[in-house]
């Protein structure tokens, strides 16, 4: 490897190429010929690409500590503050950083020290921060200042489950894979609901928890209110109450979704700035916020992150199914469901579409995959859920089973599972099995979002549908299409 070419045009390369550089060199020896350019005129550069590369420098930060301590002195203040993030992404320095932050007289390098040392997350560290003074005198080097204190001392907050407190007149906004569907799933369990838009809106609920007897939402929000973007900092500021009056802790983390980076990042400080009173910890949050941007307005959302509804999915495989949307897919079906069908996924992956199928009544539960790794995935899932089903490593098109009552599956679709070359043969082989797997007044609950491929199968086969439910997925539109035997 040419390290010295990589080493002089590492601050030209954009975000992606940097971390591709990183990822190449340290997984060669863990980075250690880096140590033999620190040094040279290069030292700057070479010592960005350490910091770059994280906790996966420790190696070659320790057995180098001694030079590293060396740079803690250097006459650079950028050498320095490089040198003090490397130290606390390797951990076990926080003394050593200590004793320089308080020697420190370049106001600008602070940050970087404070920031370092919150990452050694030790009693040592934790008792300095709590007690530090800013030292900084222009108003820009104390705002940096003030920010890196909070970020480090973010990193010794517990991270713990809220308990919510809704009021009579609170809403939830529930994301959907289909509003519709999570709408009539609300009714059935007596829960007040209406759709809006995309989303369904859920009133009169007594405890947050009560809206987990839905199955068919992806998350539930409280909808703490909406606004403009130039108005948010003080609607923001007026929600501190109703936010610390609804969720027991007071460390969150702040998302804001439906912008561009360049404008995410313009109003991430005014927006957390505003929250005077919680705590943002991006890494050990309790609950999230959330400014969505519709277009029209921004929504402000609060997400307990108190789902437990599927916590049976231990491990996934690539192109999983949503567990949400699974289960917006049984419910869809759940009219041509029988007590005593015997149910097949030839296409199981982790088992999600099967163990959500399972909150239905059934006879027996079989999955089929073509990969070792999806079936002892769907295995171990199995057991976390409670669940006596059967799975087989086998191809879809020969194993051998005998009929069934019911096949429902997610069909391999998108280019992490396959092309649409070979789906055409695919979905053709498969679909002519069919009537071979499936008893007589049995059905097919197929889940794909070749929808124009099997459509046109259908037609070709003089197959008809007794049914087509779209779904969003993550910007992709699938559909269940529902056929009779």
């Amino acid at each position: 490897m040419d390290y010295l070419s990589i080493i002089e045009d590492y601050n030209s390369l954009d975000n992606e190429a940097k971390k591709k550089a990183v990822k190449d060199i340290f997984s060669i020896d863990e980075g250690r010929p880096l140590a033999a350019y620190i040094g040279e005129d290069s030292t700057r550069s070479v010592l960005r690409i350490i910091a770059d590369a994280g906790s996966r420098a420790e190696s070659l930060t320790k057995e180098n500590s001694r030079l590293f301590l060396r740079l803690l002195e250097s006459e650079d203040p950028k050498v320095r503050m490089l040198t003090a993030e490397i130290l606390g992404n390797a951990g076990g320095f926080d003394s050593e950083l200590i004793k320089a932050c308080r020697a420190e007289q370049t106001m600008f390098t602070l940050p970087s020290y404070l920031l370092a040392i919150g990452r050694s997350k030790t009693p040592a560290a934790k008792r300095y921060l709590e007690n530090y003074d800013l030292r900084s005198e222009v108003e820009k080097h104390i705002a940096e200042e003030k920010e890196a204190l909070r970020k480090a001392l973010a990193n010794f907050i517990e991270r713990k489950n809220v308990s919510v407190r809704l009021s009579e007149n609170d809403v939830l906004l529930l994301d959907c894979a289909n509003p519709g569907i999570t709408a009539a799933e609300a009714k059935e369990k007596g829960i007040k609901a209406k759709r809006s838009g995309r989303y369904v809106l859920v009133g009169g609920l007594k405890k947050y928890s009560d809206i987990f007897a839905l199955r068919t939402f992806q998350t539930a929000y409280i909808l703490l209110g909406k606004t403009t973007w130039d108005d948010m900092p003080s609607k923001l500021n007026s929600l501190v109450g109703a936010i610390r009056s609804r969720i027991s802790e007071t460390n969150y983390r702040l998302e804001i979704s439906g912008v561009t980076h360049e404008k995410r990042a313009s109003v991430m400080t005014s927006c957390i700035d505003a929250l005077e009173g919680l705590i943002n910890t991006p890494s050990s949050y309790s609950f999230e916020i959330e400014l969505r941007d519709t277009g029209s307005c921004v929504l402000i959302l609060a997400d307990p992150h108190l789902d437990r509804r599927f916590e049976y999915r231990k491990k996934a495989v690539s192109a999983s199914i949503s567990p949400s949307v699974a289960a917006a897919v049984c419910f869809a079906a759940k009219d041509y469901f029988d007590g005593y069908d015997r149910v097949l996924d030839d296409f199981c992956g982790s088992g999600t579409m099967l163990f959500e199928r399972a909150f239905y009544p059934h006879f027996s539960l079989t999955g089929v995959d073509i990969s070792q790794t999806a079936v002892d995935a769907a295995k171990e899932n199995a057991v976390a859920a409670g669940r006596k089903a059967k799975f087989f490593h086998a191809d879809a098109l020969r194993f051998d089973g005998k009929e069934y009552d019911e096949v429902i599956c997610n069909m391999p679709f998108g280019i992490r599972v396959s092309s649409h070359k070979k789906n055409v043969e695919l979905y053709n082989a498969y679909i002519n099995l069919l009537p071979s797997i499936i008893k007589k007044g049995g059905h097919a609950f197929l889940y794909t979002h070749e929808k124009t491929l099997i459509e046109d199968i259908f037609r070709k086969k003089n197959i008809k549908v007794i049914s087509k439910t779209t779904f969003d997925a993550g910007g992709l539109y699938p559909a269940l299409y529902i056929i009779g035997f």
